[in-house]
């Protein structure tokens, strides 16, 4: 892992294990050609677009949004 001294911040995300855990599992199927899995951070989740339907999935939730807050 590389570290620098300085370094600014551009998000910040909460990963959950099962958060983790689902990313790997799903990882082959989510991953470009390079073996890249990319995510996406929107609010309190993390989003990967499938390569292969071009739509977004979703990774996992660390909380639910505060306006989603009545669901239990």
């Amino acid at each position: 892992m590389l570290s620098t001294r300085e370094m600014g911040q551009d998000a910040k995300a909460e990963i959950t294990r099962e958060m983790l855990e689902g990313m790997l599992s799903d990882f082959d199927r989510l991953s470009d050609s390079d073996g890249v899995l990319t995510v996406e951070l929107r609010g309190n989740g993390l989003f990967a677009l499938n390569p292969a339907t071009g739509t977004y999935e979703v990774v996992g939730l660390a909380r639910m949004s505060a306006a989603m807050s009545y669901i239990r």
